[in-house]
């Protein structure tokens, strides 16, 4: 890019800012927040530690300023438009360059462009950003309101998070904490033109029969000034190019470009992920100015068909093929934005990926994730579920806020379209459940209805124009468009919280048969080493004060300790109780998992609440914040693998077949019935298999019972019964507490395991099994003398993680898992910083 055509200049780095009435200037950083800016000062202690979130609230109750001086280069001075590019103000503020007011912001989302020329001078000049407390905002706007719009609140919150347009989870939620901070918290810079530029673009895609793909690019041109000149697309040794007149001011410039044969991209387990270069010439006066983006070909298509009986399926097909969505939930992966880096994003989805995760949901209470975020997604083959940013709250729809709501769909719309990744646009969380259920009884309810609508109306139709190659779904949960029944298992996507937030057993979740279930979960606590860290050891009870104040669950630990319980024999030692509550999270995910994957193709999706975590708490995250893999995200890896193996329990008349007991177990339908152990397979491969089906019954000591070995052929998207056998053939005369028996699918190029068990796990008759440990090469070996349930293996002291975790071994077997690290760790450090635990240990 000429200097001479296009020149920038970065005002990131260090800032000065105090409380707006103040006089002590401090250093902060942008991108960054003020919660961060105080806390690297030394002004308030960190807010994760014990009950200091507490102490800290008047930093949202404040107004702030941030300045810093620049030196402006006279060649900038020298082109005709120079504006200030703000990629992301948190949230409401207003903003002078050398006293003079350039603009205001009242949105986190949007991104804001002012003009700045005049008020630039050579040399010195001083910016300022002055920001007024988010909920003195939300208060002022809402008494300006005609009346109330109503939202959920949690047990630490500040109010009127539903009134400003920022991350509502910084209000405080059920598995955070709150820190409505404010801050630069995106890039910010200069950006002076004499020629036209490209500030963005958007594309879809056609696919032909004889694989050549047609892209079609609409290009947004920034011309200073009026004139003509030639806008140029080139991408994958394909370029089209097209005479423009432009007008000063925005342009929007469409040109087409059919590409021919290119390989194709896949979402993670179907394919690669190729990516292309797009790039974006803009040609005036002998001076071109070039920006380059990256797409992926493929074609997506999100599926809902109506259905004789009133169902509505739900499903995505990439390339032709329907794809099974094994995925979670994500949250903002800080509590303060000043806190987040690049690693974070690279550590997390690699780790959904490496558990056979291909589909994402981008929750709608936090913000739009940086750009690194979905580029990571396309790399990785991960398909975002994309929310706009409305969550478990009703809004207001006056003009006001609905021309600020338009503005920040289009600028993310623009921003997300050509990644690859994104597959669906949904216009919020929870809020059409609000309107019908939460909210029903409200006094304004009808007016509210109308709001809601005219919300969810005036975001389809901005997606509509942007991006009309996605198709936008109302609402998560939803059944569609206009129905207003967002709790219909049978239709659109569900939303499935008895177990949990209802304490249901963990057998409720067989009796529900969803098409697409987009939220579900199951809480337990971090590590042991990560609650030390902000909770001292004289709390570590899981009823302490401080304990409870790192649950925000208002009854999650009562219902932990409840279900435990049912489950198990209670724990003598806090260590026990966080190893069995994260198994316990493991076996309601397993209950819910195999079910729903054995209904495909009528159920087509899970995404478990959720992957990660904000801050160091008990919650449903598989792997907790600072990037510990809790069991969840070990048996989450086995459960998404692209075949399953799993087995219920018959009883000659099948009735409630394959209901599952509150352990996750099979269930057995009464001593007097006959009863069968079906064993089915579940795939989501596109091409066919073949192997074998080993059922064997083994007693806890280790002895084998019995074996029965079946081959089969597994046809592509299969699932379905491959294996039937009576129950008391496998058993024989062994009591159901002294008994387990092994699954596992054999095929080509894969072995998948699982196990069956016939008694709640606080029942069974463990031997007190030796596990014996050895370490070759990084390769750690496993070893037991009797049946080992749940073996935990962690080397929380080191770098990296254990590749497998939370199995079982029987003495028949040497069970080998790889660790895995950047760093070379050598065999001695490793085996001396193992620890290891099996659910014998906690009797």
């Amino acid at each position: 890019m000429s200097r001479t055509a296009v020149q920038t200049q970065s005002l990131e780095g260090d800032w000065k800012f105090a409380r707006a009435e103040g006089d002590e200037w401090l250093t902060g950083s942008v991108p960054g927040d003020v919660y961060s800016d105080l806390l690297a000062n030394g002004v308030i202690d960190h807010p994760h530690d014990e009950d200091n979130e507490l102490d800290v609230q008047w930093v949202a109750e404040t107004d702030w300023t941030y300045r810093r001086t620049f030196t402006v280069d006279a060649a900038i001075l020298d082109h005709e438009r120079i504006v200030l590019e703000c990629l992301g103000i948190d949230t409401v503020a207003e903003i002078s360059i050398n006293g003079e007011r350039v603009g205001g912001t009242n949105n986190m989302h949007r991104e804001y462009t002012f003009e700045v020329g005049a008020v630039l001078e050579p040399g010195h000049n001083e910016i300022e950003v002055a920001f007024e407390s988010p909920v003195a905002y939300a208060a002022r706007r809402r008494a300006e309101l005609p009346y109330d719009v109503p939202l959920l609140r949690y047990p630490v919150d500040q109010p009127g998070r539903n009134i400003v347009r920022k991350a509502q989870c910084h209000f405080g939620w059920d598995w955070g904490p709150c820190l409505p901070g404010v801050g630069i918290w995106r890039d910010i810079q200069l950006v002076a033109h004499s020629e036209p530029r490209v500030t963005g673009s958007t594309t879809r895609q056609t696919h032909h029969d004889d694989g050549d793909v047609t892209l079609s690019v609409r290009a947004f041109v920034d011309a200073p000034t009026p004139g003509s000149g030639e806008v140029t697309v080139s991408v994958a040794g394909a370029s089209a190019a097209r005479q423009v007149e432009f007008a000063a001011g925005e342009n929007e410039v469409d040109v087409d470009i059919r590409v021919p044969d290119p390989n194709l991209w896949w979402p993670n387990g179907y394919g690669d992920q190729p990516l292309y270069d797009l790039e974006l010439s803009v040609r005036r006066n002998g001076r071109a100015v070039t920006t380059t983006d990256r797409v992926g070909f493929r074609d997506l298509r999100f599926v809902t068909d109506e259905e004789p009986d009133g169902g509505l399926s739900l499903r995505f097909e990439v390339n032709g093929e329907p794809v099974y969505a094994k995925g979670a939930n994500w949250i903002p992966v800080e509590s303060m934005t000043g806190e987040i880096e690049t690693e974070q994003y690279d550590t997390l989805l690699g780790d959904a990926a490496a558990a056979n995760m291909n589909m994402i949901r981008v929750w709608g209470g936090g913000f739009y994730e940086l750009d690194t975020f979905y580029e990571r997604c396309d790399e990785l083959g991960l398909l975002v579920w994309q929310d706009f940013m409305f969550a478990c709250s009703l809004y207001p729809a006056d003009e006001q806020f609905l021309d600020n709501v338009e503005a920040e769909v289009r600028d993310q719309v623009r921003r997300l379209a050509n990644h690859p990744s994104v597959a669906l646009w949904c216009g919020n969380n929870e809020n059409e459940v609000s309107v019908t259920s939460w909210f029903a009884d409200n006094d304004n309810h009808e007016r509210l209805v109308v709001d809601y609508q005219r919300l969810t109306d005036r975001i389809a139709e901005t997606v509509t124009e942007e991006d009309p190659s996605r198709t936008f779904w109302p609402a998560s949960p939803s059944s569609g468009p206009n129905v207003f029944s967002p709790e219909n298992p049978a239709r659109g996507d569900l939303h499935y919280w008895d177990v949990w937030h209802g304490g249901e057993p963990f057998s409720d979740y067989g009796t529900v048969e969803p098409r697409f279930v987009s939220e579900f979960g199951y809480q337990s606590f971090p590590s042991v080493t990560s609650l030390s860290a902000v909770v001292p050891e004289t709390h570590h009870n899981p009823t302490a004060p401080l304990m409870e104040h790192h649950q925000r669950h208002e009854s999650g630990n009562e219902l932990i300790l409840q279900r435990m319980a049912d489950h198990f024999r209670f724990p003598f030692t806090f260590e026990d109780f966080v190893y069995l509550s994260q198994i316990q999270q493991g076996l309601a995910m397993k209950s819910a998992v195999e079910h729903w994957r054995r209904l495909k193709p009528y159920c087509m999706g899970t995404l478990y609440w959720q992957l990660n975590d904000l801050w160091p708490c008990a919650s449903w995250s598989s792997v907790e914040y600072g990037g510990r893999w809790k069991a969840l995200q070990y048996v989450v890896q086995r459960l998404y693998a692209p075949v399953l193996v799993s087995g219920t329990v018959e009883s000659a008349g099948g009735s409630d077949a394959d209901a599952e007991d509150g352990d996750g177990n099979a269930s057995v339908n009464g001593a007097d019935s006959e009863e069968w152990l079906e064993v089915w397979l579940t795939s989501d491969c596109p091409e066919p298999d073949s192997g074998v089906v080993t059922v064997e019954a083994v007693t806890l000591d280790g002895d084998v019972i019995s074996t029965h070995t079946e081959d089969v052929q597994l046809e592509p998207h299969e699932s379905s019964v491959a294996v039937r056998l009576r129950l008391a053939d496998l058993l024989g005369d062994v009591p159901r507490e002294s008994a387990m028996v092994r699954l596992a699918y054999d095929g080509r190029a894969e072995s998948y395991p699982n196990a069956v068990f016939f008694e709640p796990f606080k029942r069974l008759t463990l031997p007190d099994a030796e596990v014996d440990v050895s370490v070759a090469d990084g390769t750690i070996s496993v070893e037991a003398t009797s049946v080992a349930l749940f073996v935990s293996l962690s080397a929380e002291s080191l770098p990296g993680r254990v590749a497998d975790s939370c199995f079982h071994v029987t003495p028949a077997e040497e069970r080998t898992v790889e660790y895995r690290s950047e760093e070379a760790i050598a065999d001695e450090r490793l085996r001396e910083a193992l620890s290891v635990t099996h659910l014998a240990e906690t009797y």
